[in-house]
């Protein structure tokens, strides 16, 4: 599971262990003490791996430190793997007409319990920026195409009511939100599959999933052709020989 830093609570660590998953999770300044306990670990140490990435014409230079073994809280000191990356972007832009050099740098800390034998520095750092791809391409496109929003589903405020053993009528139990959701999400799943996976419009024409949304909608709306073949242009059946 990836997950911001709302998620870095003892009540999460001790779902995701219970059923045994495992989960990155960002550490950000909304947890002072754990982001200030990390950073002053880190700062009296060399970095355990540096590298250099190139990516859309930028170059970034990362540096990675990793701890196994830190306690999580004083109230929950089970021991987790906390990961830092030091990241600069090194890239060129123009100012006032002239092409200069332009460099940023970027702090990152990750809380896991993905154990370091199996899942490497550089993998954790991965997983940990692919949560921002989740948000950017998932929850933002659910969002800004898909309606979901709060309150989206206002017929499921209006629910039937049933009579009690009292013998006065109450509302039936709230599950339409719910089942409206996961039938959303699904679809959501199922269209963003087919664009990915299989769609050629994405592929070889380089379309949008919106515009190949808008090439499903119309091939939809269009009157199916006939089931039955016109008279007189059915094939001859089969003669024995």
């Amino acid at each position: 599971m990836l997950w911001d830093a709302l998620y870095a609570q003892t009540p999460v660590l001790q779902l995701v262990r219970k059923i045994g998953w495992d989960a990155v999770i960002s550490l950000k300044q909304n947890s002072r003490d754990w982001y200030q306990s990390a950073v002053r670990l880190f700062a009296s140490r060399t970095p355990d791996l540096g590298f250099t990435e190139q990516r859309d014409h930028k170059t970034y230079p990362v540096q990675l430190w990793d701890t196994e073994g830190l306690p999580f809280t004083i109230d929950n000191p089970e021991p987790v793997r906390v990961v830092r990356s030091e990241e600069g972007l090194d890239r060129n832009r123009y100012r006032e007409g002239e092409l200069t050099s332009h460099s940023t740098d970027h702090e990152w800390l990750w809380v896991t319990t993905l154990p370091q034998q199996v899942f490497p520095t550089r993998i954790v750092r991965q997983l940990g920026h692919s949560r921002g791809k989740n948000e950017n391409n998932g929850w933002m496109d659910l969002t800004k195409h898909w309606a979901f929003k709060q309150g989206f589903l206002h017929a499921c405020r209006h629910r039937p009511k049933q009579t009690a053993a009292s013998g006065e009528r109450e509302s039936v139990p709230h599950h339409g939100l719910a089942a409206v959701t996961l039938i959303l999400l699904i679809a959501f799943a199922l269209s963003s599959a087919f664009v990915l996976r299989h769609s050629k419009l994405a592929r070889r024409d380089h379309l949008t999933a919106i515009a190949v949304a808008a090439q499903l909608r119309a091939w939809l709306s269009k009157t199916p052709p006939p089931i039955r073949a016109p008279d007189g242009t059915a094939p001859s059946p089969i003669q024995p020989t």
